[in-house]
């Protein structure tokens, strides 16, 4: 009994030993912008590598959020072969608020900051692409809330002549596709046949911070300093129905603004979507009803 006692636990510390050779990021400095030195966290694919790489932009209102919380979403995307990167960015609202009482100007400002460095971190990562194995051709973007919002705002950007010098290059390089949990555009019109690329979006029909469909952000009064109208995934998806081009909306009836973090969740649908978005023999052109479970 007491040599069988011994073997369990040989073989336990043995399974903890390789659950602790998972590999941890590294963190990379891709710029330093006065005060803020801007980072990301690398994570390597674990086992075979799919050639497949992604740049996350967390969430928190551009007031708050950390790369670090970001790890269950990156490693179960490591865990199926892919490369990840989760950026920090400047938090121009930090220790205000993204409501209704901020005065629409500012909200732009905050937009366009988490925008620029963005595309700082996106441009980092393809001059280094080499460095960092990443094949370029199979470069993904994906952001939640305030980040997925900052996502749409880069990719469909309203900003491009404001910093033609910073932006010019991604009328070159785009992305394979973008994955959008609970964001929205600030405008429709940015969004054209020349710009899209395949698109996931994920969303909650309730959801009472960032529209499902079009309102208000936050749903603000007309009447409010902070009132700014935004488009979210229901006519995003409806434009790329109207352009025919690959999209897929994921909508939650009921759901409110917790489906922002659903890629932590929702691992084969965005498995299935890059691989499909890398196809192109593959139909992305679906809508996805998921009820709300009572």
């Amino acid at each position: 009994m007491k040599t069988l006692t011994l073997l369990f636990l040989a073989i336990c510390g043995v399974t903890v030993s390789l659950q602790a050779q998972k590999s941890k990021p590294t963190t990379l400095t891709y710029a330093i912008k006065d005060s803020d030195t801007l980072w990301m966290h690398h994570y390597e694919p674990e086992g075979e590598s799919n050639g497949s790489s992604v740049m996350f932009i967390h969430g928190g209102g551009f007031t708050g959020g950390d790369p670090k919380h970001q790890y269950p979403f990156a490693e179960g995307l490591q865990d199926r072969g892919y490369r990840v990167f989760v950026i920090s960015y400047r938090l121009y609202l930090k220790g205000k608020s993204f409501g209704c009482h901020t005065e629409t100007p500012e909200k732009i400002k905050a937009i366009y900051t988490a925008v620029e460095d963005a595309a700082d971190a996106a441009r980092y990562i393809y001059d280094h692409a080499k460095e960092l194995e990443v094949n370029t051709d199979k470069f993904f973007i994906a952001g939640s809330s305030a980040g997925a919002e900052t996502v749409l705002q880069f990719i469909f950007n309203p900003f491009v002549h404001k910093d033609p010098e910073r932006f010019s290059f991604f009328e070159k390089f785009r992305f394979a596709g973008a994955m959008i949990f609970a964001g929205a555009h600030v405008d429709l019109n940015y969004i054209t046949a020349e710009n899209w690329m395949p698109l996931l979006l994920f969303h909650g029909t309730n959801d009472q911070l960032v529209p499902y469909g079009t309102a208000a952000h936050h749903y603000c009064k007309a009447y409010n300093k902070g009132w700014l109208m935004l488009f979210g995934s229901e006519p995003i998806y409806q434009k790329g129905l109207k352009l025919n081009k690959p999209v897929a909306l994921h909508a939650y009836e009921g759901r409110g603004h917790e489906v922002a973090n659903f890629m932590f969740r929702e691992f084969e649908t965005m498995d299935n979507f890059m691989k499909s978005a890398l196809d192109s023999s593959k139909n992305l052109l679906k809508k996805v009803v998921i009820p709300k479970l009572q």
